[in-house]
């Protein structure tokens, strides 16, 4: 059972139908699952349905010929393709969103990104400390390697966070640096035990010059300062992910665990217990955890879609997110992943000893939830606290967050 959604947010009814595209692809998805993992990357041919629906595009500027989506309707788009396959949701999410954040660039860069095609895809690896970058004549000089690209491998650009000092004698600063695919260098660095198509590899850069219009200041895009911003109005754009990033990667979670969820009622429905022939579905002990289960998944997917919502309602009358807001909206996020585990973790044990085939797909979404779960910006022991603090009267202690 899945709650019904609240009425769509989105101006117009390109909500609806990329969301009727996205449940058309999961079983086409489900069937592709078990090849993603082999192959340690979305398949070529998942890539170019998702091109097809539009689904890249769901956030890209409508100058571009995008849809703009509120953010809520994508996140039931990504929730629905995740019940399909976990490793393509988690794709499908992280390069949308990177459109989002191409529109904050100047428009020399959105121009050579999307000039000569608006379905150019960017990868992103935003780990600011295993790069390093000189201010040079005309740009950067950019130089390091970086992990978790996720999706990288059909991309023809990508954005990388380095430490940099803008003049001679300040301390550096995180800034992004955007590159074409001919200036780094994707390393096969992805064998890991969960969300194993996503090929979240490693990308590393040689000392690269990157030309001034080419990179960020962090600090401008956490106080919606920045350049790309003359060109795109709508709220969408002064989403920035210190507040909300968590919300990206969770319908993820929320969709493989759903899929989860439905896959073990079915299988509940038909199976008999091993002593007496009982059928399982009149055991009081599996009423009992198919609705907790269902009740961890409905509350997770309400709370999400409320914390979509007040952030989008506050970039209506504010440039950016207050600080406070996106303390809860972090803590939210973080919550939300605490409820989906529990819920895949009571699924899996119900399965007993068939969950434990390889060939089982209950084993993968339980591997995949688990390791979208670890991802930063959805661990309870950062973003908790961080509230607290806030909440407490003293600061973050997160960078961007603003307060």
């Amino acid at each position: 059972m899945q709650t019904q959604a609240p009425s769509r947010t989105s101006s117009d009814t390109a909500a609806s139908e990329l969301l009727r595209r996205a449940r058309e692809l999961q079983p086409v998805l489900r069937q592709r699952a078990a090849q993603a993992e082999r192959l340690r990357r979305v398949p070529d041919e998942t890539i170019a349905d998702f091109h097809r629906a539009g689904l890249f595009r769901a956030l890209q500027p409508a100058r571009v010929g995008g849809a703009e989506l509120h953010p809520a309707d994508f996140f039931d788009i990504c929730a629905e393709i995740a019940q399909g396959c976990a490793s393509s949701a988690w794709v499908l999410s992280n390069l949308a969103y990177h459109h989002q954040f191409l529109a904050l660039w100047p428009d020399r860069a959105q121009q050579e990104v999307w000039g000569p095609s608006p379905d150019t895809l960017v990868g992103s690896s935003y780990i600011f400390a295993r790069g390093t970058a000189r201010q040079v004549d005309g740009g950067y000089e950019l130089e390091g390697q970086w992990p978790f690209s996720s999706g990288i491998d059909p991309c023809g650009w990508c954005v990388l966070g380095a430490m940099a000092s803008d003049a001679p004698g300040e301390p550096p600063r995180p800034r992004y640096f955007l590159l074409p695919r001919e200036d780094y260098e994707v390393l096969d660095t992805w064998h890991v035990v969960g969300l194993r198509a996503t090929g979240s590899k490693d990308v590393a850069v040689g000392k690269a010059f990157v030309p001034g219009y080419r990179s960020l200041s962090f600090d401008e895009v956490a106080a919606a300062q920045a350049p790309g911003l003359a060109l795109h109005a709508a709220p969408l754009f002064r989403v920035t992910m210190q507040g909300v990033g968590g919300f990206v990667l969770l319908p993820v979670l929320l969709g493989a665990a759903r899929a989860a969820a439905n896959e073990y009622v079915e299988r509940t429905r038909q199976r008999k217990t091993t002593v007496g022939a009982r059928s399982q579905a009149e055991l009081p002990g599996v009423q009992d955890r198919v609705a907790h289960v269902e009740a961890l998944l409905d509350t997770a997917q309400l709370v999400a879609r409320r914390s979509w919502c007040d952030a989008m309602d506050s970039l209506e009358s504010h440039p950016a997110i207050p600080g406070a807001l996106g303390a809860r909206l972090r803590r939210d996020s973080a919550f939300c992943a605490r409820l989906v585990t529990q819920a895949v973790d009571l699924v899996f044990a119900g399965t007993g000893g068939a969950g434990l085939q390889e060939t089982d797909p209950i084993q993968r979404m339980w591997r995949d939830v688990h390791a979208g779960a670890a991802q930063f910006g959805l661990q309870w022991d950062v973003s908790g606290p961080a509230y607290g603090r806030v909440r407490l009267g003293l600061p973050s202690g997160m960078p961007g967050l603003g307060v």
